[in-house]
């Protein structure tokens, strides 16, 4: 049977936080982001950076809260069978250049994307056929639960004519739909955008609260310094942040002119070894990779890299997730045992080794790999500690040769299976394993049953789980808290599904 949804319907959805029609316009808001996205073209790999300034830059045909679709530049879809979804966008849509936005120009951005291989998700689509000029039919290889959503959500659009008349990808340049224009770009330093009142849908019932302009100026400051951090924001250099450190939070709590608060992330910070037989020291021993779990002390990480601001996991993956498994919360999962991982060490061959640690150069991952590096020398491990920016390293992780250990957080929009998926379904990788070069044929077929849509039973996410657990072809260390502060410039914040703030639908 086929099945319609249309905007109107979706709209009745509730957004995390309330943003009302009527709110005052601000005149200008400068928000802090941890890195330097470096290139914003539409068609680039996820970072830490891009992630802050994504839904100002570009808009995607949706966006999903809580796994619920919400229409953006689509209209209204229509499923023809399992795999098979109809589009209609809206007829009216036009980029800041002035270039009219039709079913051709979203067949292409998403066929170049795939192209590009940055975005992996994509691989998950077969096909996008233009149907007419504001429609599409897609077709996907597979879908599992919760990934309708985020496949129409991964790709940002741009008009072709827009992109081919960029001299540099759209890199610091961006032309999109959005109500914001780039207008300022200091590399390392600032992203300034401004409203260009002239935002293509003109009927605010149909605006996504991602896509109000309730300010007319929007700059993002790069702060990867948490004491420089702190100190924008005691002396108003900055409005919003949300990466205050655990202690910093502290100096804002029950300050006037501040509110703060500490939120669950979506994100899980875990450790995953590197697989691949050509580099031999991880593959096919798993007793060396659990010698590395029983020797670190995820509670130490809490207390010392987050200040006790972060829940340790005792499952791959927390509760955040509508579909965690309630009793993962009582399972051992490798708890600290120093005797048993020296015992292990050592029998895998893995004492007297060099490990390397591959970590993004930010601070609370810097923190996290000083306090692993302690523990493994307790094992005669040594650990090598090489940092790279965000963007070599989301380069350098898919590189058989550029680790032996990988320290890395992913997140999801929908469910905590997606996150699985996005990790360690074969499919999503040219070399046909995971992202750390597993291949293993139970792990993908458990991985299949629990991102079935016609199942995806708590019994099946046990056994993925379990299995994990037991291979520990990666292991979870903690779930952390994020923490929000922003001045009373901001009356209502917004934040988006990915815990960023969303500053043209704030209140001022």
């Amino acid at each position: 049977m086929k099945k319609i949804i249309s905007l109107l319907l979706v709209l009745c959805l509730s957004f995390g936080l309330a943003v009302t029609a009527n709110a005052d316009q601000g005149e200008k808001v400068i928000v802090a982001i941890g890195a330097d996205p470096q290139n914003i073209g539409p068609f680039q790999g996820m970072s830490l950076g891009r992630i802050g300034v994504l839904y100002t830059t570009y808009e995607m045909l949706c966006v999903t809260v809580g796994g619920e679709i919400q229409p953006v530049l689509m209209k209204d879809y229509e499923q023809v069978d399992e795999l098979t979804y109809n589009v209609n966008l809206y007829d009216y849509i036009y980029d800041q250049a002035g270039n009219h936005l039709t079913a051709e120009d979203v067949k292409w951005c998403y066929d170049t994307a795939k192209e590009m291989g940055n975005l992996p998700k994509l691989t998950a689509i077969e096909s996008v056929e233009v149907t007419g000029d504001y429609s599409l039919q897609f077709k996907f290889t597979t879908l599992a639960i919760g990934d309708l959503g985020a496949l129409w959500m991964e790709c940002p659009i741009v008009t072709r004519a827009a992109y081919e008349a960029s001299p540099d990808g759209m890199a610091i340049d961006p032309v999109s739909t959005t109500a914001y224009k780039l207008t300022e770009y200091v590399s390392g330093s600032k992203f300034v955008y401004e409203y260009t009142g002239n935002y293509w849908q003109t009927d605010e019932r149909l605006v996504n609260p991602y896509g109000k302009h309730n300010v007319n100026t929007i700059e993002f400051d790069v702060i990867a310094d948490s004491t420089q951090l702190a100190n924008a924001l005691k002396t108003r250099a900055i409005d919003v942040t949300v990466q205050l450190t655990d202690t910093d939070v502290e100096d804002f709590v029950g300050q006037d002119g501040f509110t703060v608060s500490s939120v669950p992330d979506n994100l899980i910070m875990f450790l995953s070894f590197n697989c691949d037989e050509t580099q031999g020291m991880f593959y096919n021993n798993p007793d060396a990779r659990k010698a590395i779990a029983y020797a670190i002390d995820a509670n130490m990480i809490a207390q010392g890299a987050y200040n006790g601001n972060a829940k340790v996991l005792t499952a791959w993956g927390h509760d955040k997730y509508s579909d965690y498994v309630a009793d993962w919360a009582n399972n051992e999962y490798y708890s600290y045992d120093l005797a048993k991982a020296q015992e292990l060490a050592k029998s895998s061959g893995l004492e007297g080794k060099t490990v390397r640690l591959l970590v993004v150069n930010l601070e609370q991952q810097t923190r996290v790999a000083t306090i692993i590096q302690a523990f493994l020398s307790q094992i005669g491990v040594t650990c090598t500690i090489e940092q790279y920016d965000s963007q070599l390293f989301g380069t350098y992780k898919y590189e058989t040769d550029k680790y032996d250990i990988v320290l890395d957080t992913l997140g999801s929009t929908a469910y905590l299976v997606n996150v699985w998926a996005t990790a360690f379904d074969e499919a999503n990788y040219t070399h046909g394993g995971t992202f750390n070069f597993v291949h293993d044929d139970q792990l993908q077929a458990l991985l299949d049953e629990a991102t079935a849509t016609d199942g995806h039973t708590a019994e099946q996410m046990d056994a993925f789980n379990a299995y994990m657990a037991e291979q520990l072809y990666s292991y979870a260390l903690v779930e952390p808290m994020v923490n929000i502060a922003h001045t009373d410039t901001i009356k209502t914040l917004l934040t988006d599904c990915r815990i960023q703030i969303n500053a043209g639908g704030s209140e001022y």
